[in-house]
């Protein structure tokens, strides 16, 4: 009687990268283009819009696709809804770069809002940066 032999090879391919992630280089650092005075940012209001805007900027040296999220320590109430002054959340290019809009109503002219930002990195460490900005009349 012969005997029969099979022998199965079995192939697995995986997407996971296993390799440690490297977090050494991230941070953050937030900022705008604004002219400053005592700390603060100063965004001049245009009363011939509905809202004055201005880009914030933020640097993670993090690279690609890092979600930041972005907040204010005041809000505008739009019927029902509360707003932030700044969109909630932004990505990073290549660089580790990102910006975002900030947009403040009539009303808070005279007002200093605080802006936030952060987000958490591959390491499970949490970045936090902020920033004030003084909104005044257009002189």
């Amino acid at each position: 009687m012969k005997r029969l032999s099979f022998f199965v090879f079995l192939f697995l391919i995986g997407c996971e990268d296993t390799r440690e992630p490297d977090c050494g280089e991230c941070g953050l650092e937030i900022y705008s283009s604004l002219e400053k005075s005592n700390g603060n940012y100063i965004l001049e209001y245009n009363e011939d819009l509905a809202q004055t805007y201005t880009m914030l900027d933020a640097t993670t040296e993090c690279g690609w696709s890092q979600h930041l999220q972005w907040d204010t320590d005041y809000q505008y109430q739009i019927n029902t809804d509360w707003v932030s002054l700044v969109n909630p959340a932004s990505m990073t290019d290549e660089d580790g770069d990102a910006h975002i809009m900030f947009a403040a109503w009539e009303e808070f002219i005279g007002h200093t809002v605080t802006v936030y930002c952060g987000y958490t990195d591959l390491c499970g460490v949490h970045h936090l940066d902020s920033l004030k900005i003084q909104i005044v009349n257009e002189e």
